[in-house]
């Protein structure tokens, strides 16, 4: 049985070396494959340039940290009532949660008051560092808005709801609008009047071409402090009485008509004498706020039943409409 005994060996041996080949392939493909995955080291940034907010350790260097902000912190400009979280590293001491007062100015540990309205959170920082160097050694120091209140817009006249509105980011004026009302607004403003006041100066905007004509050349950005007047275009509102099914006032616009009026109320009655109604225009001289009415007749039932449309007369800001009844 020797000769047996040699073969069983060598078939055992055969085996294991087998295996063994086998088990050195799967290892050396899994680490192939952990390399192709696993990023390459990246060079450590240098001092102070860490992750934007984030801090940046290097081995035997002293924490820094860049300035801490938000996205609308880098353009944006401090003003009254804002809320600002100031913090110095490794001097807990000195953080400080501060209002910006009135007069534009905040109290801060070991530099006194500082004058900050209109600076950045970069442009405070720098100054505070610059200021705190005279105390601290490589004074790490961290500026963030917590809390904006003074992007303040004074709304007065048509708007939904006038009054203070105080922004949180940059807005401009078609942004404003639809939050002051959207269509209502448009409804009931008069657009052609309406006007910016900035810096007691009015500014050359349009809103009736940025909002009935989609004019975006007229969509500029508000400022705090902006003054935005929207009147109320009740005196050129077209008002229908008589036998119409829901007597009122309507918004004027441009190319409506005394039929757009009459069906916009409900439409005539059945009392209703079409053609003796009548349109009451008031009509100025020279400078005078004061004028004479001047009265149209129109036959409204040979413009709806003989669709005599030449007859549709327009209407104009102001104008009265009346649909009289019928003699029985």
């Amino acid at each position: 049985m020797p000769g047996k005994s040699k073969y069983v060996i060598a078939l055992l041996f055969s085996t294991l070396l087998l295996f063994s080949g086998y088990f050195s392939h799967l290892h050396a493909v899994a680490t192939k494959g952990l390399s192709e995955k696993s990023p390459s080291p990246q060079p450590s940034p240098p001092r102070g340039e860490g992750v934007s907010g984030c801090g940046s350790i290097s081995i035997g260097a002293v924490p820094t940290f860049r300035i801490d902000s938000n996205d609308h912190d880098d353009d944006y400009k401090i003003g009254a009532e804002d809320v600002l979280q100031i913090s110095v590293w490794g001097n807990e001491h000195l953080n400080q949660e501060v209002i910006v007062r009135p007069d534009g100015k905040i109290s801060f540990p070991l530099v006194n008051d500082l004058r900050i309205i209109g600076l950045t959170t970069e442009d405070l920082r720098k100054i505070i560092t610059e200021k705190l160097a005279s105390f601290i050694s490589n004074p790490e120091v961290s500026v963030v808005v917590k809390g904006i209140n003074s992007y303040k817009i004074y709304v007065i006249g048509a708007a939904s709801s006038p009054g203070v509105i105080v922004l949180k980011r940059k807005t401009n004026l078609l942004q404003f609008l639809a939050m002051s009302g959207g269509l209502t607004l448009a409804q009931n403003a008069d657009l052609k009047k309406a006007y910016i006041l900035r810096n007691n100066k009015r500014l050359p905007v349009d809103f009736e071409k940025l909002v009935e004509e989609g004019d975006i050349n007229q969509n500029v950005d508000l400022l705090p402090d902006d003054v935005i007047y929207i009147p109320d275009n009740f005196p050129k509102r077209i008002t229908i009485i008589g036998e119409v099914k829901a007597p009122g006032t309507i918004t004027y616009k441009n190319g409506i008509t005394v039929l757009d009026a009459v069906l916009m109320t409900g439409g005539p009655t059945e009392d209703a004498d079409l053609n003796d109604t009548r349109i009451v225009r008031k009509t100025l001289q020279g400078n005078s706020k004061e004028g004479k009415a001047a009265v149209i007749k129109v036959k409204l039932k040979d413009i709806m039943k003989k669709g005599k449309l030449e007859k549709n007369i327009k209407l104009e800001p102001g104008d009265t409409v009346h649909v009289p009844a019928g003699i029985l």
